[in-house]
């Protein structure tokens, strides 16, 4: 950014700071991301920045409130049929697209007189089906595939026409199902599933979403600012009905890279919110007057790389978690985590997947089995002694020392085991190439939809950091996508965490969390389930 530009920008959000602070009735919200986001596209919109931005300038069908409970969004009703199959929408009449000067360049003249606003059903038609139609590649698509018909369009088999939903009136929309999903109204919430106008995306000509002239919001705020300085702005929409008031007049975004100028700038009330590491909402006190909110969205454990010459085989792999004393290891940690692997912040339907799935158990502590184990493994691969590293972070030496400690005592001389450390850079270079051997590290979702974590594990994953491929669980994760229903789909989820930890390729140890910081005086605020939004429609100061 231009060192002018700069200089007024930060003049700007201090006028703005003073303003949210008592010197203006308007009440500014003010919060720092991490870069701007290229497209605000609900269908295709894949940064977590777009997704806040979605979560506040668009709203679906339904919407969740500060308990992940479902409540009215642009239906003001719905019914379900017994057998969980036809959803039922009735909409509000009186929610409308936001019409904004900058159309004029989009849309023909005398727009604002005569161009459509309401929100109909007809709306959630097309936004739906463009999120199903391969030529849009949504990369949240498969969310919507207990809709019926949904794979098969979205594999190119059938065509739009044939999905499960269609628009009785404006004011009612049916969607029909091939399966019962408890998750569905949860997954309504989701950019995805937004609403699209037809006739203004035609007429943005491929630009939908790519700049504030292309950008048709129907939430509780429009988008009023997109500049190239990296800064945003919503106003409040005052044409909004929705059952929520909208408090805020006004949120700015400014694009911050740069933590320790995040945490500064919270400190001095610049920002009233922002989402944090571990290490940066530390070096904030109780001085600070914050509130603090977390999510618990992580898992650290031991990465078992199956690529590896060694490791490639199961059971060597099998062996070392049978006699990884994981209770014993984190008996003196408060955020031990041996439930499975997805976290805790995980969402199935209104209720936590962790206490719908309960808890999933791996290996059993057996030393004479994975004695067994090991030595079978060792002839398989024609060796007598096994060369194994750990690498970790230096903070995690210790763990992992007395790890190896009891892989040594039950292997005997038929193991090498070491710690290896090295810096967060080397170990992200390491995971790029897959290049370790064991790996102690996180997997952190930032999707409260359980089938994102499971698929942290499919061959085709980009996030597979485990060089695993297996047939078997590539099939049982697309079976719960697009197959099972009900009871089945959460014990195929179930069955797929069993299968990681059975097959030694990720071993739990300690659960980790996101942080974010409330500055003092601002209220109303909630946050998605894991942390991928957050919702300002209640914000601001008291």
């Amino acid at each position: 950014m231009p060192k002018k530009i700069l200089s007024l920008f930060l003049a700007l959000v201090a006028a703005i700071s003073l303003c949210a602070c008592g010197g203006s009735s308007e009440d500014i919200l003010i919060l720092p991301i991490e870069s701007d986001p290229i497209c605000l596209d609900p269908q295709v919109a894949d940064s977590k920045e777009a997704k806040l931005m979605i979560a506040n300038c668009f709203e679906g069908l339904v919407r969740l409130d500060k308990d992940y409970k479902i409540i009215p969004g642009v239906a003001e009703s719905w019914e379900i049929s017994k057998d969980g199959l036809t959803y039922t929408f009735k909409l509000r009449k009186d929610t409308h697209w936001k019409l904004l000067n900058s159309f004029e360049d989009v849309l023909p003249e005398g727009y604002k007189d005569t161009y459509r606003t309401q929100v109909i059903a007809a709306d959630f038609v097309y936004g739906i089906s463009r999120a199903l139609d391969p030529a849009t590649q949504a990369g949240d698509a498969e969310k919507l595939f207990s809709i019926k018909n949904a794979s098969a369009v979205n594999s190119g088999k059938q065509p739009t026409s044939a999905l499960g939903i269609s628009a009785q009136d404006d004011s009612t929309l049916v969607i029909t199902l091939e399966r019962a999903d408890p998750d569905f109204l949860r997954i309504l919430t989701l950019p995805v599933a937004m609403p699209c106008h037809e006739e203004f995306f035609k007429a943005t000509h491929a630009k939908y979403c790519l700049d504030l002239k292309y950008t048709f919001c129907n939430g509780p705020f429009y988008l009023s600012r997109w500049a190239e300085d990296n800064t945003l702005s919503m106003y409040k929409n005052d044409e909004y009905k929705g059952n929520v008031k909208v408090n805020p007049d006004e949120l700015y975004f400014y694009v911050n890279t740069e933590e320790a100028s995040v945490v500064k700038k919270i400190r001095q009330r610049t920002y009233d919110c922002a989402f944090l590491s571990e290490a940066a909402k530390n070096e904030l006190s109780d001085n600070d007057k914050l509130s603090n909110y977390s999510t618990e969205n992580m898992i650290y454990g031991l990465c078992f790389n199956c690529s590896d010459s060694v490791l490639s085989d199961e059971d060597m792999r099998r062996a070392l978690a049978m006699v990884t004393k994981t209770s014993e290891l984190t008996a003196n940690f408060d955020n031990a985590f041996t439930k499975g692997i997805v976290p805790d912040c995980v969402r199935y339907g209104e209720n936590s997947y962790r206490e719908a799935a309960g808890n999933v158990s791996g290996i059993a502590y057996n030393e004479q089995q994975a004695l067994t184990l090991w030595k079978k493994g060792l002839k398989k691969l024609d060796i007598t002694t096994a060369e194994v590293v750990i690498t970790c972070a230096e903070e995690n030496a210790p763990l992992m020392q007395q790890t190896i400690q009891n892989w040594q005592r039950v292997f005997s001389t038929s193991i090498l085991a070491k710690v290896e450390i090295k810096t967060a850079e080397q170990i992200s270079t390491m995971i790029y190439n897959t290049s370790y051997q064991v790996l102690y590290h996180k997997i952190t979702t930032d999707s409260s939809t359980v089938t994102d974590t499971l698929k942290k594990f499919t061959s085709d994953s980009s996030s597979n950091i485990f060089g695993f491929a297996d047939k078997n669980y590539d099939k049982t994760v697309n079976s719960i996508i697009t197959t099972y229903s009900g009871a089945a789909k959460l014990n195929g989820c179930v069955n797929a965490e069993k299968y990681i930890l059975d097959k030694a390729v990720f071993l739990p140890m300690l659960g980790g969390s996101s942080y974010a910081v409330v500055n003092k005086g601002v209220d109303g605020l909630y946050f998605a389930p894991a942390f991928e939004s957050v919702c300002m429609i209640s914000g601001g100061h008291s």
